[in-house]
């Protein structure tokens, strides 16, 4: 039975098995190494872990709550590095990547949960980086693929002809949350919450 040891990702407490810490710890450091983000590097990092801790609650439980080097190094190639390239470890792919997949006792070895999918579905958040009073026809517009600029015509059209378009802007303000982190600001778009992307918007800070 391997080693293990418990880390606090994410402000979530997990259990590593001493070889996934150790891989973990190696990309995070090299994260930080390439991180472009300057200044933002702290924040940066915090978006990362947070997204960590995210994908790995997905995939623990009460019963099987130890991660392993095969769970690290799935979300390690989903998330990849900040300038979009693919982590290598002193140079060099770790021994299990690209593999896993290949593997038939993979399943067992992640305890038999389904790969993270990467990709999340659009979310409704107000766009609070191009917004002109309060971003909800940005954020309806990423939401809905639409134009905004013809969901403001809508909005200014609606109020016209009897003030509905008001009532209904406020309270679209109200129910969408803004979207203040680089990960929302990722959802709102519907892109893949990669390293890169995340780092796109923290950047922009």
């Amino acid at each position: 039975m391997k080693e293990v040891v418990s880390v606090a990702i994410g402000n979530k407490s997990f259990t590593l098995e001493t070889d996934a810490y150790s891989l973990l710890k190696d990309y995070l450091d090299a994260f930080r190494t390439r991180s472009s983000a300057g200044i933002q590097s702290d924040e940066t990092m915090e978006d990362i872990e947070e997204r960590i801790a995210e994908i790995l609650s997905s995939k623990t439980s009460s019963v099987r709550n130890v991660v392993n080097i095969y769970m690290i190094e799935e979300i390690i190639s989903r998330l990849g590095m900040p300038d979009g390239t693919a982590y290598t470890r002193g140079g060099q792919a770790s021994q299990n990547a690209g593999q896993n997949y290949a593997n038939p006792n993979y399943a067992n070895q992640a305890y038999n949960n389904p790969p993270y999918q990467n990709s999340p579905q659009r979310k409704f958040y107000r766009d609070v980086d191009s917004r002109s009073i309060g971003g909800v026809c940005s954020g309806l517009g990423y939401y809905l693929n639409f134009d905004p600029t013809v969901l403001k015509v809508i909005f200014v059209v609606l109020f016209l002809i009897g003030g509905g378009g008001l009532l209904l802007y406020v309270i679209l303000w109200i129910v969408a949350p803004a979207a203040q982190t680089p990960v929302q600001k990722c959802e709102m778009r519907g892109w893949p919450l990669t390293a890169e992307n995340i780092e796109k918007f923290t950047r922009k800070h």
